[in-house]
């Protein structure tokens, strides 16, 4: 059996991981994953190897599962427009199905 859930996906540079982190806890999140990545955006090529050189300019995506849509949707906003406003970076959110839905 599934329960319906947001998932909230963020793609920023590394040094925003702390403070997004930080956000997701302070909101009662009780878990996130975080996975190396690279790409190409609106501020040009970010590629993966070049995070041995810069590591803080290296691209994180943190994803997160929430039954609450409400919250998931004031996450993206707060992550948007005060995390992202003179930053690289997106964020999104996407109806799922949990299985396991007590470990939320």
């Amino acid at each position: 059996m599934t329960i319906p859930a947001i998932k909230l996906t963020i793609v920023v540079e590394r040094l925003l991981k702390p403070p997004v982190e930080r956000l997701l806890a302070e909101a009662g999140l009780s878990g996130w994953s975080v996975f190396p990545g690279g790409g190409r955006g609106t501020r040009g090529l970010h590629r993966a190897e070049a995070a041995q050189l810069v590591r803080e300019f290296a691209i994180v995506k943190i994803e997160a599962v929430l039954t609450d849509r409400a919250t998931a949707e004031r996450l993206a906003r707060t992550l948007t427009e005060e995390y992202l406003e003179d930053q690289p970076g997106i964020v999104w959110l996407e109806p799922v199905e949990v299985l396991r839905g007590a470990k939320f």
